[in-house]
């Protein structure tokens, strides 16, 4: 049931529905999910229930085209009561709100995060179409209104972590919305799957927007669709090359300009190349392996709980 809009923000209300902070009341469950604020993962994991989460979310890929109405996980999980934890937002790919993104949700879920989650959708209209890299003045204009809605919840929640998580050209997206924050303010982590964004990206100079650093999962198994479609398509940033999500950034190594121990205290851009091992986690490699609920659950759920 919807409650309200959340409260001490008139920007927040004016906004598009699907980028409010909407609050409902809180469930005891979620489809077969328990979850609570003190909840701590289990330290023997039920090989069974393993697997059949990890096989849902590799089937639920099929329910991909029928879009918001095939993601009905995450709904429920802005109760208020998960706002006062933390804020994780999804930034969805050229799909848009979708079983992809709803697969990440559910991941986030059974490593039992108390965070409120939110999917964003930013696309301008709603097919699934590869003109959504094209329209740069629309993508910046959605990205600056992300970033105000994240500053809002930093007013409203002060002190909550809130966790940026990107799929596809999400992942440029979510580049964009640390573009927009002003130099004092900054997101806790940022986390990139697949990201449909140029190598050549300074993804360096971001750094200082957030507190915990940026994670890009990248795979050259991955070159099909963030290889070979954007060097057609173009990517996030406008260029037509293969993309950091198949084969990672090109960084400029700007750690040398600071003391050793200035270094240890900033912000880190972590580079995480696929390997075989992941395959474990249901990713084996390709454009949606990162999304698997499994593969969040092992690899995204730890950045987003000691950060």
């Amino acid at each position: 049931m919807l409650l309200a809009v959340s409260e001490g923000s008139k920007q927040n209300a004016a906004l598009p529905e699907t980028i409010k902070l909407v609050m409902y009341a809180e469930p005891s469950h979620v489809d077969g999910f328990l979850f609570s604020a003190s909840a701590q993962p289990n330290t023997v994991p039920d090989r069974a229930a393993v697997f059949r989460l990890g096989l849902q979310s590799m089937l639920g890929l099929f329910l991909a085209p029928l879009g918001r109405s095939g993601a009905k996980f995450h709904r429920p999980l802005s109760c208020s009561s998960r706002l006062e934890h933390g804020l994780i937002i999804i930034l969805p790919g050229i799909e848009g709100c979708s079983s992809v993104n709803d697969s990440i949700a559910r991941g986030l879920v059974a490593g039992q995060l108390s965070h409120a989650i939110q999917i964003i959708d930013w696309r301008r209209f709603r097919p699934w179409n590869p003109l959504h890299l094209a329209m740069q003045r629309h993508n910046r204009t959605q990205a600056r209104v992300v970033a105000e809605l994240i500053v809002n919840y930093q007013r409203d929640f002060p002190g909550q972590p809130v966790h940026l998580i990107g799929h596809s050209a999400g992942a440029g997206m979510a580049l964009f919305v640390l573009e927009q924050l002003r130099e004092d303010q900054a997101v806790t982590s940022v986390t990139l799957l697949s990201a449909a964004i140029s190598r050549r990206f300074d993804v360096e100079r971001l750094l200082g927007r957030t507190t915990a650093g940026i994670w890009n999962f990248y795979s050259p198994l991955d070159l099909p669709t963030v290889g070979i479609g954007t060097m057609l398509f173009g990517t996030m940033d406008r260029r037509h090359a293969v993309s950091a999500g198949a084969l990672g950034f090109l960084t400029q190594n700007r750690s040398s300009m600071f003391s050793e121990d200035s270094q240890q205290q900033r912000p880190r851009l972590n580079q995480i190349p696929y390997q075989k091992s992941m395959a474990r986690s249901w990713n084996f490699g390709g454009h949606f392996g990162s999304t698997n609920a499994v593969f969040v659950r092992d690899n995204i759920v730890p950045i987003c709980r000691r950060c």
